[in-house]
């Protein structure tokens, strides 16, 4: 909410960006108590030519406790988008 009054007071329209960057056929998984963590599943078929691994056209953006989120991980891109595997003696 907080980052919403920002955006607001920095005289940006909300729903013009929203309108803009996000695609209207999201597939969203609201945030849950139990599983402390939402996400959001966005199509990437198209945008800006990215070939995606396996063929695969969607993405999964989640967010929400660090330490749940990472249990769920077994990659991670590096600075140069990269893939690589995320170790335990990393998350350690």
């Amino acid at each position: 909410m907080a980052m919403l009054k920002f955006i607001t007071r920095c005289d940006c329209d909300i729903n013009a960006l929203r309108n803009q960057y996000l695609p209207t056929d999201l597939l969203r998984f609201q945030f849950d108590s139990a599983r402390k963590r939402m996400s959001t599943v966005v199509e990437t078929e198209g945008i800006d030519g990215e070939e995606m691994e396996h063929g695969y056209t969607k993405r999964l953006h989640c967010k929400g406790a660090s330490e749940i989120v990472l249990k769920t991980c077994t990659h991670y891109l590096d600075r140069a988008g990269n893939k690589v595997e995320l170790t335990d003696s990393m998350i350690e």
